[in-house]
């Protein structure tokens, strides 16, 4: 005759199922049993299991919430493109002391890359005060410069029309939907 392999308190198992507390996984891992054997059991025997309740970790009381930031005022068009128009000045008078001193610079590079084994690093730091980095960089900005100027510009003359046009109907629009009257 087969003898069990390991005894179980199918009672306390009962009384833990029952009581909801624990899922089965975690009645299984304590009597070190699968959860399918308490499964097949539950269901053979008709346990009848209470919903779970959720415990409440949270130990500490909840921070009242801080009144509401000001709202950061959003800057005018024409200041954000004013702002543009100095970044692209500086940029530029940036790019004028550049190619002024562009016989000091390459002499700098050549001093302090003297002792360099590979000349990587030279021909990078020659190549980022080239005239093609120089050009490059003078094409990006008109191209920036363009762009913030067409931004900032104000509506063409039909833009404008089509706007003032569009006021004007407002006026004479309906305040809601047309109702139905029935005549006698």
């Amino acid at each position: 005759m087969a003898t069990r392999k390991s005894t179980c308190d199918w009672d306390r198992i009962e009384l833990e199922y029952l009581a909801g507390e624990a899922s089965v996984r975690e009645i299984a891992d304590r009597h070190e049993i699968s959860e399918g054997a308490i499964r097949k059991r539950a269901k053979a025997e008709k346990w009848v299991r209470t919903v779970r309740t959720l415990r409440t970790v949270r130990t500490e009381p909840v921070a009242v919430a801080a009144s509401p930031a000001e709202p950061v005022p959003v800057p005018d068009a024409a200041v954000i493109a004013e702002r543009g128009r100095g970044l692209v000045a500086r940029m530029l008078d940036e790019l004028d002391a550049t190619t002024t001193h562009q016989g000091k610079l390459e002499e700098m590079i050549e001093d302090e890359t003297s002792g360099d084994r590979e000349a990587r690093r030279r021909d990078g730091m020659l190549a980022a005060i080239s005239l093609t980095g120089r050009a490059k960089t003078l094409k990006e900005l008109a191209t920036a410069f363009k762009t913030i100027n067409e931004a900032s510009a104000p509506q063409g003359k039909k833009a404008g029309q089509q706007e003032k046009a569009d006021q004007i109907a407002n006026r004479f629009r309906g305040v809601g939907p047309p109702t139905l009257k029935s005549v006698k």
